[in-house]
Parts: structure tokens; sequence; C-alpha cells
């Protein structure tokens, strides 16, 4: 069917595009791979329930396992730097229907200790997974008063999605952590000692100087982001100190192109798992805000392109720890850290940054690298293997999964699904598969977290929206990651508004089976008086009638121009 050529141990068979579910194989001499298949969204279609799943699953007190657990709050294990309003909030708003058509796996329990959980009234049984895991995110924090800087900063999450998650939630959530958070942002002092803590305050405006270890849990400009989005919800109060939201991640992130130096790999992949909380924020304030961006901002993405371009010229596309031999941070012993979180997370750093990176070639190197890392996920390193144990019987397609699992742990997460077990070490690199099992292996929250990273990064590049009028319709077109099931068209749902007060859903029907495209039309007429909601867009004239999917700096807007088009 394709015929190619090796050369420096790659072949590459891009060019074929079977358009249909068969298997197929590689052939190389003696050699022939495992079973593959090609598609649209084929990763995003075989994790984004599986990524619910585990978080589903991990929760600490109603998840799979109802053990108290140290050093756990809102998932097991998490500590203070879980990141999981961080990456759930971002799934949402990047790829909403995906998440609305979810089955339903969570109903809400009422805690027998309300010094746990109950701060926020319960939720809307209608709302999808995603808004429920939410919403316990949020409640666990407030309920518990926890105060640690990176874990308020997950409320400015929660408050900044408000406009999306409203439809399932009481308002008196909204302004339970509202409350909370304004009241405790810039409180310097923690309520309670935290393990494995390297903050030397928690007032989210000062200034964070300070390089975090390979742990994880301290990564550069971690407020950059949870301060954009807290001068958002600042400006929708109203509040007369909004600025000051908006001058301290501009001022964190003035420090980071003076300061940091990207050929460090302790600034980087020295990260661990974390990493991607750096240049997502960086990202964020560049793309939202180029006006106040620092000095020197763009030329500091370019040089992180550029270093990440050069650690990733090898035969997996798999960018190193440093210049020199050495591919991970990770040793052989049994007692150094696992990295699988790094590996899957740094595809949501990349395609943050590559809009903002001036060269073509570049950004084309940055989307191979990107999509090499979530292939490494799957099983394309050297050991041939999927980091998850249970892989092969969760997720569609998988031979091998990965060595082991840990029984216990502080997680207890032997029995949740979608575990991110393991990784390859650096003894396995650049070939050596004969190595087997070494190093550690044990799932963690903070593995899955950058994953769930990559997925809202991975949605935003790929979509787009348009909208035209045709005849007295108004017909919507987008592209999203929404194409799931072969045997059925599936929908989604985008929004309609107008600035003279209407507003409506529009369903959006896949054009043919396994299409990137979604179409779906509403009548237009031309006379005022909108009623939102009666299926009719009222455009008359001098209405500007805009189309939007997902939300904020995630989600994507057409406007219906004079001409007729997008």
């Amino acid at each position: 069917l394709l015929k190619g050529t090796i050369r420096n141990r790659i072949g590459d068979f891009t060019a074929f595009e079977p358009g249909d579910g068969r298997e197929y194989v590689v052939v190389a001499g003696p050699h022939t791979s495992v079973p593959f298949r090609v598609g649209p969204w084929w990763l995003e279609r075989v994790t984004y329930q599986r990524a619910i799943d585990f978080m589903v699953d991990s929760r600490h007190y109603v998840g799979n396992v109802r053990n108290v657990c140290v050093g756990s709050y809102g998932w097991r294990d998490d500590h203070h730097f879980g990141w999981e309003l961080h990456t759930l909030v971002p799934q949402y708003l990047a790829n909403p229907s995906a998440y609305d058509r979810m089955p339903h796996q969570i109903a809400y329990e009422a805690p027998t200790d309300p010094t746990r959980w109950g701060a926020l009234a319960r939720y809307d049984e209608r709302a999808p997974d995603v808004v429920k895991l939410i919403h316990w995110g949020a409640d666990v924090i407030v309920t518990q008063g926890l105060r640690h800087e990176m874990l308020k900063a997950q409320l400015a999450y929660f408050l900044y999605a408000w406009p999306v998650l409203e439809e399932y939630l009481p308002a008196q959530n909204y302004v339970a952590v509202r409350d909370y958070a304004f009241a405790t942002w810039t409180d310097a002092t923690a309520d309670r000692e935290y393990p494995y803590d390297e903050s030397e305050g928690h007032n989210l405006l000062a200034l964070k100087t300070r390089l975090g270890t390979t742990k994880g849990a301290y990564p550069p400009g971690f407020s950059i982001e949870p301060n954009l989005l807290m001068y958002e919800v600042a400006k929708r109060e109203r509040r007369p100190d909004a600025e000051r939201y908006l001058h301290a991640a501009i001022d964190q992130a003035a420090w980071m192109v003076a300061h940091l130096d990207w050929n460090d790999p302790q600034t980087t992949k020295g990260q661990r798992m974390s990493e991607f909380i750096t240049m997502t924020g960086l990202a964020h304030l560049m793309r939202e805000y180029p006006a106040h961006a620092p000095a020197g901002l763009g030329a500091k993405i370019d040089a992180w392109a550029d270093v990440v371009i050069r650690r990733s010229n090898n035969l997996w596309d798999f960018r190193k720890l440093d210049d020199g031999e050495r591919w991970t941070p990770m040793g052989e012993s049994p007692m150094q850290w696992n990295e699988p979180g790094n590996v899957v997370g740094l595809p949501a750093a990349v395609l943050a940054a590559r809009p903002l990176v001036g060269d073509r070639s570049k950004q084309a190197r940055l989307e191979t690298i990107a999509y090499a890392h979530l292939d490494n996920f799957f099983g394309r390193n050297p050991t041939g293997r999927h980091f998850s144990y249970d892989a092969p019987r969760e997720v569609e397609g998988v031979e091998f999964g990965w060595y082991s699992f840990l029984p216990g742990g502080i997680g207890l997460l032997e029995n949740a699904r979608f575990v991110i077990d393991g990784s390859p070490k650096d003894g396995h690199y650049p070939y050596h598969p004969e190595r087997g099992n070494i190093g550690y292996s044990e799932g963690w929250v903070q593995f899955n977290t950058p994953f769930a990273a990559s997925l809202a990064q991975m949605a935003y590049a790929d979509t787009s929206l348009r909208v035209a009028r045709e005849g007295a319709r108004l017909v919507v077109r987008l592209t999203a990651p929404l194409d799931f099931d072969d045997a059925k068209a599936e929908t989604g749902t985008v929004v309609v508004e107008t600035n003279a007060g209407d507003r409506e859903r529009v369903t959006v029907t896949e054009d043919s089976p396994s299409s990137r495209s979604f179409t779906g039309s509403v009548p237009l007429a031309s006379n005022a008086g909108a009623i939102p909601g009666d299926g009719i867009v009222q455009a008359a004239p001098g209405v500007v009638v805009t189309a939007s999917y997902g939300f904020g700096y995630l989600g994507h807007r057409a406007t219906l121009s004079k001409a007729g088009g997008s």
C-alpha cells in the first residue's frame, strides 16, 4: 500500500492516509510492527474518557478507595502540586461538547465529616463528570481552608470558568469560592505543614525567584496564569484592584526573561511533570496580552523552542534532558523518581508555544515533537510499551502495557483506571529494551494531570470555527476533536450570540463518517426583538452575530462580517 526507505533508522509513513478503520502493519526486512490504525482524532478518541475515569477513581475520600491518605486533599497523594483544576478546567474550556456527551459516573455524596467537603452546595446531577470533578476540587480547598499558594491558585480556574459552569452549579458556589480566593490570595502564611513544600511564602502577588527541584513541587512561573485569570475575574467583579493581578503576572514573566537559562536542564525537563506549567503560563500572557508582555518575552519563548528542537534530534524525536548523553533525569535505582508526567505533559508546553514562534519550519518541527511524545507514551519508545500497566485491557489498540505497577503506595491507585505507571529510564535510551524493568514505577495523579493539560492544548490547536450567511440561514462550521465513533454521526454545540441580546445554541453534526468537520445552521431573521432561545437568530441591520466554541483563552470565536462570512 505504501513503500518507503529507512534513513538514519527512521522510516516515515506520514503520507499513508487509508481513510478506514482497518489494521495495518509496517514490514521492514524480517521485522513486522504491531498492528495499528489511522484516523482523525484517534488519540483523543481512546483517551478522553480514560482521562476522566482516572480523575473519578483517584479522588480522596470518595473515589474507588475510601481510605484517608496522608498528604492528600482533593485527590489521593496529590499534596499541594497536583494541578487538578489547572488541567480539568482547560480540558472543558477547549472542547466542551466532548465532555458534555460523556456518560455520567459521579453522584453527589454528602460528607460524613463536614470539615472535609461541603462548603459548596451540591451540583445539579445533570452536570457532566468534568464539572463535578471541578466542583469537588474547589469544594475541598474552601472547606478545608487550604491556603498553600498552589492550592489557592486552583480556585482562579474555577472562578474564571464560571460562565460555563453556572448552568450546573448554584450561585452559592461562586460566592463561596470568590470570597475565599480574594480573601486569601495575598496571605503569605500556610494553614498547615505541607509535605515537599518548597514555597518561601504564599502571597500569590509576590515575585517568585526560587527554582524548584526535580520533585516538581515548585516550577518557575506557576503564579502567572492564575494571576491572569484572577485579573479577568476581578474585572468581571468590577474590583478596583484588578490591575494588580495583571501586574503580578507581568513582573513574574519579566523576572523569568531576565533570569532563566533554558540551557540549564533544571529550568525545563528538570522540573519533571510540572514543567508544562512554566511555558503554558508564559504563552498565555504573550498570546492574550501582547501589549502588556514584558520586553523580550517573545524572544524568550523562541529560545525555549530552539532548546527543545536541538535536544529532540534523535530517532525518537524525544526531548533529552541535556545536550550530552542524559536522556531523562531519572536513574535506575528503585527509589529514583519516575518521569512519565514530563513526557505526556510536554505537548501542552510545545503546543502553547508553537503559534508564538515566528519561523514556520520551527513550528512544523515543534508539532512533530509534540506528537512524538504522545507516541512515546503509547509505545514508540525503546521498551515498546505503553506507560500504563493496564493499557492493554483499558485502551483500544494497545498490545503491551508497562512492565509493572506499584501495589499500595500513598495514592492506592492499583485499582484505579488509566493509571500512568512508568516510562523509559535513562538506561533504556537510545535503544536498550534488553534492560527491562529498571528504575522506579508508580502511578501518581501528578502524571495524569499533565496529560490532561496536553489534551486541552491539543484541542485548542486543532479547533477552528467559521460562520457564513447562506440565504436566510446562518451556517456554522466547526472543526474539533469530536469524531470518536465511526458508526454514528456525532454532534457538538456552538453558541451563537448577538450584541442585541439574542443567544442560541446550534447543534453541529458530523459532515461524514470519520469527519473532522461538523456543520449546523439556524434561521436568520432581520426583524428586531430578540427572544433568546427561540431557535432564530435576530440579526437586524447593525447587529453583530458571533459564534463561539469553548470559552475564554481556550475558546474559538467567529463573527459574521458584512460580506456574509467569518
